[in-house]
């Protein structure tokens, strides 16, 4: 067996379907015309190293099977713009998920806070992987099925946003993965789905006050309700109406939830049954001022964000 028959074999090993004998009878004509030329132009038989020169221009037997098969990547490039925006999102989501949650254990754990650190982000790496996986597969699956290809050839330029004032754009990408992923860690952790030990070091026992419980669903609904504010802003974010809407009733929400509790004074009470009493004095002292102050700190925040967002509201309209 010559080395054209040997070329033509692999390329013929890696083609499916009805068309395989037409492909390969193609190839050959085409390879023989290229030697025909080649021996045309030395005057006499091509040897077997300038044979195997001319197959090498062809291209290796897998690479050239692929060019006539229906399938040339895994995603393509018409919807590939989706997937790589996808999978930031998912990404920027699930890391500030885990990040949160790695501090939030880290700061409440018996051990140093270097070592809940190192083993919460050597377990970042392997999750973030997975969910890039995950993501990867769906639109595979959607490459496959021409669902997404399909509805994007549905898409009408009146659908377009206004963009023309870009001084009132919206919240990046990231800022809104961010806040919405702060907000469902808190979310997770509130609802006992996410375990944060009690004790902040041996020996040193925390309790709550009661305020806490009797806030339990005002503080799940406002959560949630700025969950779903981070997801319009991400989603849609040319629905300033509603972001306003929910903007306000948050803010609002918030406000009372924090005057409740500056109101109720003592919010934890530390135990210790080692520890000198005049010691968890000036400790629980510390602790009372350390939440008055963020409660305070938190109330600007709040307020500030609200009135820059409602300002932005104000201006686009105007506008």
């Amino acid at each position: 067996m010559d080395l054209v028959d040997r070329y033509l074999n692999a390329i013929r090993w890696n083609l499916y379907g009805a068309k395989a004998d037409d492909i390969i009878a193609e190839l050959r004509d085409l390879i023989a015309s290229r030697i025909e030329d080649r021996e045309e132009v030395l005057d006499r038989a091509l040897t077997r190293d300038e044979t195997s020169a001319v197959l090498r221009e062809f291209g290796h037997p897998l690479v050239v099977a692929s060019r006539y098969g229906t399938q040339q990547s895994l995603i393509g490039p018409e919807i590939f713009p989706f997937y790589l925006f996808s999978l930031k999102i998912v990404l920027a989501i699930g890391a500030a998920i885990l990040i949160a949650t790695g501090v939030f254990r880290a700061a409440f754990a018996d051990r140093s806070m270097v070592q809940a650190l190192a083993q919460g982000f050597d377990h970042i790496w392997w999750t973030l992987l997975s969910y890039a996986g995950l993501v990867t597969l769906i639109f595979a699956v959607l490459e496959r099925t021409g669902w997404l290809s399909s509805h994007l050839r549905q898409w009408k330029p009146e659908q377009l946003p206004d963009l023309r004032d870009l001084r009132l754009k919206p919240k990046s990408i990231w800022e809104s993965c961010f806040e919405l992923a702060a907000n469902a860690a808190f979310l997770l952790w509130w609802a006992g789905l996410i375990h944060i030990p009690a004790a902040a070091r041996p020996g040193l026992d925390v309790q709550f006050s009661p305020v806490w419980m009797q806030l339990w669903w005002p503080i799940f609904a406002l959560i949630a309700g700025r969950l779903l504010l981070n997801l319009i802003q991400l989603i849609r974010p040319r629905w300033r109406e509603i972001q306003a809407l929910l903007a306000t009733a948050t803010t609002f929400a918030a406000l009372a939830v924090i005057a409740t509790l500056y109101q109720a004074g003592r919010l934890v009470t530390l135990l210790s049954d080692t520890m000198i009493p005049v010691k968890l004095a000036k400790i629980q002292q510390s602790v009372d001022l350390a939440l008055h102050v963020g409660l305070i700190a938190i109330a600007a925040i709040w307020t500030i964000q609200w009135a820059t967002d409602l300002w932005k509201l104000w201006r686009m309209r105007r506008g």
